[in-house]
């Protein structure tokens, strides 16, 4: 079957111009002779329109709205960078809006999102708390704009909305698995506030096999989603008379920050006490020692939960394959002791 791509290959154009003619977009005019190729390009090629496109093009605007927590941290950046590119590929454009996880940002940033007419709101998990008046936000934004909601990494939003998630409970179990079996049994874990649904499922997950196999969870400590949160809670973890074999931080930023609290204390990661993380974000290529932590493919998750947006009858799968990167922050103390 031709795409979009295909036919503004054919007709020489670009994809944003093959979109505007094919979808109908009212917003932006195209010159006839471009039109004509485009539209002749797509007749030789048996290009059928996709409706969802088209009914965003015909909109008021073109825009989607993305709400992150920090652009800034490399998860949300990985997961715009996503959404953006494949909103590009389909001649769209996207406003990146942040929260800071209370109901008065998120409802601003909602109201804002309405009053744009935006063509649909995708919202990243732990950026938003699933509070009644959030959730009531978020639906009246449907209705009064007729423009969908999407998530990423969550479902604990309005029945209405569609999205891609990640297992996190399952992952979460793994890694605590391959944990066990490397030796790690006193363990504390690092996790953010209850309005970061994900974070929890991956605590709860984790602790869960842990508990289960006997070994020890010394404590779990919520802190903020953050370099800085990682930091605190570490110093927390450092000040105890006696210390866990293993901290596991239910985000890499946070995994980010008690690594650089360790370093700064003068505890030897892994020498003194392991460490690792999740989701495996770009900064980890320039971490030393290098962290274990949990693979998502971030900009494959903004992409994919793009293409439900445009692309809503194709099968898409909405749960995101995860594996576990082990690496030298959490040597298996089993084969040292051999």
């Amino acid at each position: 079957m031709a795409t979009l791509s295909d036919v503004a290959a054919r007709a020489g154009v670009s994809l944003a111009t093959a979109s505007r003619v094919l979808n109908g977009s009212t917003h932006r005019t195209v010159r006839p002779q471009l039109r004509q190729r485009v539209l002749e390009a797509a007749a030789e090629l048996g290009y059928v329109p996709n409706r969802a496109a088209q009914a965003m093009a015909r909109g008021r605007t073109d825009v989607i709205c993305l709400i992150v927590a920090s652009i800034a941290d490399p998860y949300f950046s990985s997961i715009a960078a996503g959404v953006s590119r494949e909103a590009h590929s389909h001649g769209l454009r996207v406003t990146i809006c942040e929260a800071d996880g209370s109901d008065k940002s998120s409802l601003e940033v909602i109201d804002d999102a309405s009053s744009q007419q935006a063509a649909a709101l995708i919202v990243v998990g732990g950026t938003i708390p699933s509070t009644p008046v959030v959730r009531n936000a978020l639906s009246q934004f449907m209705n009064h704009t007729g423009s969908p909601v999407l998530s990423i990494g969550t479902s604990d939003l309005p029945t209405e909305t569609r999205g891609v998630e990640v297992d996190n409970r399952a992952a979460a179990a793994d890694l605590a698995g391959m944990m066990l079996q490397f030796g790690y049994r006193d363990i504390s874990v690092i996790t953010a506030p209850a309005t970061v649904p994900a974070s929890h499922l991956r605590a709860e997950g984790f602790t869960h096999i842990v508990r289960k196999a006997g070994g020890t969870v010394r404590e779990i400590i919520e802190t903020t989603l953050s370099r800085q949160g990682g930091i605190d809670a570490m110093n927390h973890i450092l000040a105890s008379a006696t210390r866990p074999q293993l901290v596991f931080a239910t985000a890499d930023i946070m995994a980010v920050g008690a690594l650089a609290a360790a370093r700064t204390a003068g505890v030897v990661v892994p020498n003194d006490i392991a460490l690792c993380g999740f989701d495996d974000i770009p900064t980890l290529a320039d971490i030393v020692p290098s962290l274990t932590t949990v693979h998502i493919d971030l900009e494959e998750l903004g992409r994919r939960a793009t293409r439900l947006l445009v692309s809503p009858t194709e099968p898409i799968p909405t749960t995101m394959p995860t594996s576990i990167m082990i690496r030298e922050s959490t040597p298996n103390l089993i084969i040292s002791r051999a």
